[in-house]
């Protein structure tokens, strides 16, 4: 019985996705609440990262659980884990972001919604979601 409400929980979690944003600074290069990999490629230029800026993900859930967090992630091309931070929104540095994207060419970032609760957290099955994709140009 618990486990089918468990379950139940992590399925409303994928359903009730909410939106995101993805700014340098103020300029908005995404805004959706789609998650596609194609249509979700933010290409930055070089230029771009020169100067002074904070890079920023934000995720604004449609509806939040009590006792959950949220974590949004950057991963590379392998899947390796690069920069992990909890809460709804992700910031970098351009210089940071500049050196891991010289690095790495390409970078993926995910947002997961888990249990605060280690017990819960090892019944529920977790689905990752692809926020954006960034590409050096």
């Amino acid at each position: 019985m618990l486990f089918a409400f468990l379950v139940s929980l992590a399925g409303i979690s994928a359903i009730a996705q909410g939106k995101w944003k993805v700014c340098l600074d103020k300029k908005v290069l995404l805004n959706t609440s789609t998650e596609d990999a194609e249509k979700n490629l933010v290409r930055i230029s070089s230029s771009d990262l020169k100067t002074s800026k904070t890079f920023i993900v934000s995720y604004n859930e449609t509806s939040s659980q009590k006792g959950w967090e949220r974590t949004i992630t950057a991963y590379d091309e392998k899947d390796n884990e690069l920069k992990k931070q909890t809460g709804k929104k992700f910031t970098l540095k351009t210089a940071e972001l500049k050196t891991l994207l010289v690095k790495y060419k390409t970078i993926k970032i995910y947002t997961i919604d888990s249990p605060t609760d280690p017990k819960l957290k090892s019944q529920v099955r977790l689905r990752r979601v692809h926020l954006c994709t960034l590409v050096l140009q």
